[in-house]
């Protein structure tokens, strides 16, 4: 019987902590968030970190723009990386490698709680 009140017990905890909690699973739009996930140091510094580490691709006079998709989990690492937008020459590969290497991102936030976000970022890419 005291196996049977603490199961009945842990299982209603289960349930009011699921009731208060957003699930792991959701992913919101940016727009949907308190506080939208960001940068270490801001978006400033994310450029600074994208060229410092992309490899332009070996086309004279490319000009054009690149748009990344990522989710920012609620540990603040990336995941899903996708080009959506891209100028071609391998350049959106080099992207999401790039990506791949970004430090963790500061986690967006609904009603006080940590969130996965799905992010976009246009990226300009200029070649001389």
């Amino acid at each position: 019987m005291k196996y049977v009140l603490l199961l009945s017990f842990l299982f209603q905890i289960g349930i009011a902590q699921e009731e208060n909690s957003i699930p792991v699973e959701d992913v919101f739009e940016v727009a949907a968030v308190d506080y939208p996930p960001s940068f270490p140091g801001g978006v400033d510094n994310f450029y600074t970190f994208f060229e410092n580490n992309f490899k332009k691709p070996d086309v004279p006079q490319l000009l054009g723009k690149l748009f990344v998709s990522f989710i920012v989990e609620i540990d603040g690492t990336l995941s899903n990386i996708k080009t959506i937008k891209d100028v071609g020459f391998g350049s959106g590969l080099e992207a999401e490698r790039v990506m791949q290497l970004s430090p963790k991102w500061n986690v967006g936030r609904k009603n006080g709680k940590r969130v996965r976000v799905m992010y976009t970022i246009p990226i300009p890419i200029q070649t001389k």
